[in-house]
């Protein structure tokens, strides 16, 4: 906000005292004013020393003693004026208004009420009615429009304005300050003001601010920021019309050699090698694992081995090793970019590496398709893209499934005590509550914990010891013949049964871990529910190691290679003739994502990143092993989990 300072504070009156009431007798009268008595006189006179002395709130007091004697004249206005002048110093904005819309009503030709006015639109301002502070500061341009005040009336109006999102209509208002103060340190403070405001614009105000802006002295900051923005959104068309317009109306310093600029780095994004795709992939450290994975499935969907997809000796890869690390990943993307110009880059995984990496992509202007789980990697910028299944996406189609078609309402959760297990319980638990079911217990562990008795016999109530009028209660519920309050014989007295009071329990873990939850659920006598799981089940130790008390699980996953689509078997037959190994969800990602990218540029029109980002935009009809898949204007993936399950020992899709 752009600070008020009130210029031309009031001329304080010279007030008359040691008048007699005798020569105050002979004075003539008016219908709008009572003639003060000398008493009166004396009432005022002390406030006013109260003030003087700095004392306001004796002040207040004398004043407001006067005004009930005197209500309405010239002393008056002044006790009412210094009443409210004390409450807007004290930041007392509801107290001085009142006082401010009774002067104005009562003395609206005095040449002092133009200063309430303002005094009124800045209390609305400061008490957050910027609407009325709006209103009242455009009523007193229009009342006094050649007043000393008009500028700081302005810079008022403005900051209304941009408290209401209206930042181009602020714009005008803080240049009409700027164009009309005459005081040097006053007319930088308002420059400055501008500067800001203009650095905060979205690139819609932007274009509508620099019509107004024309023939100013900010015309130039505001075009330099246009095509600054457009740049780094990669709209290299837009960036350059931009900087040729900066160059054609304000060639001198320093704004021609910046527009120069501008045009160089657009120069240098249009130039890339058409069928050069960087893919910055984990080969070393943690992650190198799931990054050989990756690069499997994106050299088959390249058609670098015999019989895969399509191949094209055109199509070249430029891998570089993230070894996990993020400053690496965002010096590979600068190194792409610039010197090996490619067009596109896949990856990379973590979630750490994707950030740095896609940030350094928006900044260069270069479509980046991360495959990683990290929520809001998108919105790093434009450029930015994901193509992988989130865990959000995830939960969503696991309930849609449960809650939805198959309409269970009673859910218990068993997760883990880390960051993943914490995420996807909330995740669970938020879309259960959607849909009207309700979750009955929730319990966690310990991630290194193998023995779970402890959080199963606390979710169906057998770990603590039962009130003796609910061991009575569940009594009468298993025996109707049972009445509550009896003797129970000895030889009838049973162990504590578990109160199972929920219809599927859900497991957010891996499936080494799942494999040894299970089983203890028998164990401890939990029986007639379902398991619930996450995409992490997905693992063929899961059904040879707790096949048995896992049957009718329900889980997520982005593919499964045992579908009987014919274009999955042929993937899974390639993969497996040239790695010998069976493809899991991260080959069959790299390999759908390289052959989105190769038949996108099988036309020939895509000449720049900027073509290519319009037509990842664009694209509807592209099926690959992963299913259907689009981005959403978010550019996040349009895709839908595989449903599983287990019957027998085997996992198959739900029909």
């Amino acid at each position: 906000m752009i600070s008020i300072t009130r210029s031309g504070r009031r001329v304080i009156l010279t007030l008359v005292v040691g008048i007699t009431l005798l020569f105050s007798s002979c004075l003539p009268r008016t219908p709008t004013a009572e003639p003060a008595r000398s008493s009166d006189q004396a009432l005022f006179q002390e406030a006013e020393e109260h003030f003087l002395s700095g004392d306001r709130v004796r002040a207040l007091e004398g004043y407001q003693r006067y005004l009930e004697q005197v209500p309405k004249g010239d002393k008056s206005r002044i006790a009412l004026s210094r009443q409210a002048d004390i409450h807007m110093k004290a930041n007392r904005f509801n107290e001085a208004l009142p006082l401010l819309e009774r002067l104005i009503h009562e003395y609206p030709e005095h040449p002092e009420t133009p200063y309430a006015y303002f005094d009124m639109a800045t209390a609305s301002y400061r008490l957050g009615n910027y609407e009325r502070s709006m209103s009242e500061a455009k009523e007193w341009l229009n009342r006094y429009p050649n007043h000393p005040l008009k500028a700081e009336v302005l810079v008022l109006l403005g900051d209304s304005q941009k408290a209401l999102g209206d930042k181009p209509g602020a714009f005008i208002s803080y240049r009409d300050a700027w164009e009309s103060h005459d005081t040097p340190h006053r007319k930088q403070e308002i420059e400055e003001g501008l500067i800001e405001l203009i650095e905060t614009m979205d690139l819609d105000e932007l274009e509508k601010t620099a019509e107004q802006a024309s023939k100013t002295k900010f015309a130039p900051f505001i075009l330099y920021t246009i095509a600054s923005l457009d740049l780094k959104e990669g709209r290299l068309l837009e960036a350059s019309e931009a900087a040729m317009t900066l160059i054609r109306t304000s060639p001198e310093p320093p704004w021609g050699e910046l527009g120069r600029q501008l045009l160089g780095k657009e120069a240098g994004k249009q130039s890339t090698m058409k069928n050069l795709i960087g893919c910055l992939i984990p080969l070393h450290g943690p992650f190198a694992i799931y990054g050989e994975e990756v690069l499997n499935g994106i050299q088959l969907g390249a058609g670098f081995f015999a019989g895969s997809e399509g191949q094209d000796q055109d199509l070249e890869l430029f891998v570089r090793d993230t070894q996990g690390e993020p400053d690496l990943a965002a010096s590979e993307v600068e190194e792409m970019a610039s010197k090996e110009r490619i067009l596109a880059i896949i990856g990379p995984l973590s979630s750490k590496s994707a950030t740095a990496a896609a940030k350094k992509a928006q900044e260069l202007g270069v479509p980046i398709i991360t495959l990683t789980q990290k929520e809001g990697i998108t919105a790093e910028g434009t450029m930015v893209f994901r193509n992988f299944l989130t865990p959000a996406r995830e939960i969503s189609g696991l309930v849609d499934k449960v809650a939805g078609e198959m309409g269970l309402k009673r859910f218990a959760i068993l997760y883990p005590e880390n960051a993943y297990g914490r995420y996807l319980m909330n995740l669970f638990w938020d879309k259960i509550e959607e849909y009207g079911g309700i979750v009955t217990a929730v319990e966690s562990y310990k991630p290194a914990q193998t023995d779970f008795g402890a959080e199963i016999k606390k979710m169906v109530g057998l770990y603590y010891p039962r009130p003796e009028s609910t061991q009575q209660v569940l009594k009468a519920m298993k025996y109707p013949s049972y009445e509550v309050g009896t003797e129970v014989e000895p030889e009838t007295e049973e162990k504590p049964e578990p109160i199972i009071d929920f219809d599927a329990v859900f497991i957010p873990d891996s499936a080494e871990k799942v494999a040894m939850i299970a089983p203890q659920f028998p164990f401890h006598d939990v029986f007639n529910f379902r398991f619930l799981g996450s995409s992490l089940w997905q693992s063929r130790e899961l059904t040879t190691l707790a096949g048995d008390y896992l049957q009718g699980a329900i889980f997520p996953s982005a593919f499964f290679s045992g579908s009987d689509s014919e274009e999955v078997k042929r993937f899974v037959e390639r993969y497996q003739t040239s790695f010998r190994s069976d493809p899991g969800v991260l080959a069959a990602t790299g390999y759908d994502t390289i052959v989105l990218l190769k038949r996108l540029l099988k036309n020939g029109s895509l000449k720049t990143r900027q073509d290519l980002y319009n037509a990842l935009l664009t694209t509807r009809d592209f099926y690959g092993v992963t299913g259907h898949m689009a981005f959403d204007e978010n550019r996040e993936v349009i895709k839908e989990p595989v449903l599983l399950t287990i019957r027998g020992q085997k996992i198959m899709p739900i029909p």
